[in-house]
């Protein structure tokens, strides 16, 4: 069986003429990845929440000395997000939650770095970013709040702050929560009634269906009508699927021990940082490898966070709107296409197509990609790697990756053009 990859559309996307359009459209603020003339350069006014520009914002700064403010330390930056990725592993956040977590912390930061940059106002920007950071994540691990509010206290007892940074962090936090209170993340779930109909997703006994609103979530950074929607798949029947089923199970018999490392590599499930955090990690062990600014690690993390967490939103609607079976439906129901045959991962309480991880690697990997051009091959190649050991895992049928891929990159098109 050939790995999913990434459709010829995708494989522009990727490498793609939108890098190349926005550099030559304005030029490269100083010190802004100057060593890589072709990346991608993120407009240094953008905020991914509207809520962070709100008026009460504005109001606050005004009471602000006018003054330079100071540059956002990148090792901060970096320090957030792996204190978040830390949070999501301890409570054991499912991917989709974790995502969001991500998105919404990292968004937090790089919001308030633009805000406090753009304000003219005599701030200290690493002090308002990491009080900010913290009141959002307080909110999104309530449990964790009075050991983040110690961990803050720390941070702040080396960082020179004043009662405006309090006061000023304090005013974007709450515009941000906002947002993340009215998003429809904790709507409560639909009930489905279950299928027996040939090709549609049946949970396993003992399984509930997992955060079936999530494709009505509200995206950040991209409008809920433009957020790009993956191509509906093939009919159950069709030759395209019926080949890709036979082609799935003469797989399985000839796993190799390659292929089982590659799919536990991968399999990111609840417990640890989840395939978003893997991307994240990825990214910020770029920003530091390749000597980016605070300002500029703050858009990088944000960018890849925000896309994640749009593309599993896109994701989570085409899953229950097609309601795709498992290969684990197929492969020990009325066909048994193999006696005793079980996966080598777990299969997951939720439909197959597309693949969560192809959708939220493609995505990723377009990202980092326009960023840092120079690591397009890899990063595509880590996608691939993604999707495919999903189809050696057991869960997935290769239709499912490609589809993600190839969603994951349009996802990634929008948020990069902020639609």
């Amino acid at each position: 069986m050939t790995r999913p990859v990434l459709s010829l559309l995708s494989l522009l996307l990727v490498m793609g003429p939108l890098a190349t359009a926005q550099t030559a459209a304005q030029p490269p603020a100083p010190n802004a990845m100057s060593a890589e003339p072709a990346a991608f350069v993120a407009p240094a006014n953008r905020t991914f929440l509207a809520f962070a520009a709100h008026p009460n914002v504005q109001r606050r700064l005004s009471r602000v000395p006018a003054g330079t403010p100071t540059v956002l330390s990148a090792d901060l930056v970096r320090a957030v997000n792996a204190q978040t990725l830390t949070l999501i592993r301890e409570r054991k956040l499912n991917p989709v939650r974790a995502a969001r977590a991500l998105a919404l912390t990292l968004a937090t930061v790089s919001d308030a770095q633009t805000i406090v940059a753009a304000s003219g106002r005599a701030l200290r920007s690493s002090a308002v970013v990491a009080i900010a950071a913290q009141r959002v994540q307080a909110d999104l691990f309530p449990l964790d709040a009075a050991a983040l509010g110690i961990a803050l206290q720390g941070q702040l007892a080396t960082l020179p702050h004043g009662s405006d940074e309090l006061a000023v962090a304090g005013v974007i936090a709450d515009c941000v929560l906002l947002f993340a209170h009215n998003d429809h993340a904790d709507r409560p779930a639909a009930t489905r009634t279950p299928t027996t109909t040939d090709g549609k997703w049946q949970a396993l006994a003992g399984q509930q269906a997992m955060e079936v609103n999530w494709g009505w979530v509200t995206p950040v950074g991209v409008g809920a009508t433009t957020l790009p929607q993956v191509t509906p798949p093939p009919a159950w029947n069709a030759p395209a699927f019926a080949a890709d089923r036979t082609q799935f199970a003469a797989l399985q018999i000839l796993l190799t021990d390659a292929d089982r490392a590659l799919a536990l590599y991968w399999a990111a499930g609840a417990g640890t940082v989840t395939p978003s955090g893997m991307w994240l990690e990825k990214a910020a062990a770029l920003t530091s490898q390749h000597g980016l600014s605070g300002p500029e690690t703050a858009r990088v993390l944000a960018l890849t966070a925000v896309t994640a967490h749009d593309a599993f939103i896109a994701c989570w609607r085409g899953k229950f709107q097609y309601v795709v079976a498992r290969p684990q439906n197929w492969m020990s129901g009325s066909e048994v296409a193999q006696v005793g045959w079980k996966p080598v991962i777990v299969t997951p309480p939720f439909p197959s197509y597309p693949s969560g991880h192809a959708s939220v690697s493609g995505a990723s990997a377009r990202v980092l990609s326009a960023f840092f051009p120079s690591e397009a091959a890899t990063l595509t190649q880590a996608a691939q790697d993604a999707a495919y050991s999903r189809v050696v895992g057991g869960i997935h049928w290769a239709v499912d990756g490609s589809a993600g891929l190839d969603m994951g990159a349009r996802v990634a098109e929008a948020v990069l053009a902020g639609e």
